[in-house]
């Protein structure tokens, strides 16, 4: 067995964490307020026919638009977050979306695992406490030089004090 042959058997034995993906699209405003769910349905149904599974959706709402998008200022906006371990689900996506002229605009976007967030907000938390404890240290180290020049002009009085009494 050759060497990548080894390497493709190993990948497909790995688990695979499952991600989390949001897909949005705009879908212009001409055509048939009826057809607008149905449209909605095939993005879940070919969702599911890939294994994904659907966390989130957001029916389409009628929305107007910051700039006009292929002559339109308005449009229905909808997405769906959803979690899958295919990676040929977000090729199918973009091509659906790609075929099909009611879609004016659309985008898939890879959303953090909850492992992620937990792990950036322990690291921002340990950050603090490493700033924190830096400023306290800056603070300490300040009030002991200021306590060994409060000693020295106290030596230096006593000193004048005990040349005066001469």
């Amino acid at each position: 067995m050759s060497l990548s042959a080894l390497r493709g058997a190993e990948r497909t034995n790995q688990m695979v964490e499952p991600r989390n993906y949001e897909f949005a699209y705009h879908l212009t405003t001409n055509l048939d307020e009826a057809r607008v769910p149905a449209i909605q349905q095939e993005v879940e149904a070919l969702i599911a026919k890939h294994g994904g599974v659907i966390t989130f959706t957001q029916q389409p709402e009628r929305k107007r638009l910051s700039y006009p998008i292929k002559h339109q200022r308005q449009s229905f906006f909808a997405w769906v977050q959803f979690t899958s371990e295919s990676g040929e689900l977000l090729g199918d996506l973009d091509e659906w979306a790609r075929l099909h002229p009611e879609v004016i605009r659309h985008v898939t976007l890879r959303l953090e695992s909850e492992s992620d967030k937990r792990a950036q907000k322990q690291a921002e938390h340990l950050e603090r406490k490493a700033a924190k404890a830096a400023r306290e240290g800056a603070a300490q180290k300040k009030t002991a030089a200021e306590t060994k020049a409060a000693d020295a002009g106290k030596l230096e009085q006593q000193i004048e004090d005990v040349i005066g009494n001469l």
